[in-house]
């Protein structure tokens, strides 16, 4: 009995961990490039405000893709406030909606 507790607790934890390191981590696609310029992208926080205002929710995922030619844009995972799972993605550079699909 002591054994399947002692393991429950430590699974417990590990699974609590892992969640605080998930949560942790943040996308900041604003850093200075390899030339020591800033790449003049769209702020994410920018971005997901007029994807709230617009849909309502929240973010799910979010990550920056070069499209080569020196283009990126942000791949979103967005929940609507209705339960829609969409899949969004945005010109890094104008912040301009390219499609969006999903729900």
């Amino acid at each position: 009995m002591l054994r399947r507790t002692l393991f429950m607790t430590v699974f417990g934890l590990s699974l609590f961990a892992a969640a605080l390191s998930a949560q942790a981590q943040s996308f900041t696609p604003v850093e200075p490039s390899a030339s020591g310029q800033s790449d003049n992208y769209v702020p994410l926080k920018d971005i997901f405000a007029r994807l709230k205002a617009q849909y309502g929710g929240y973010q799910l995922d979010a990550d920056l893709y070069s499209t080569g030619n020196g283009g990126a844009e942000y791949r979103i995972e967005w929940m609507a406030r209705d339960g829609r799972r969409l899949r969004i993605v945005v010109d890094a550079r104008s912040g301009r909606t390219i499609r969006t699909s999903g729900g």
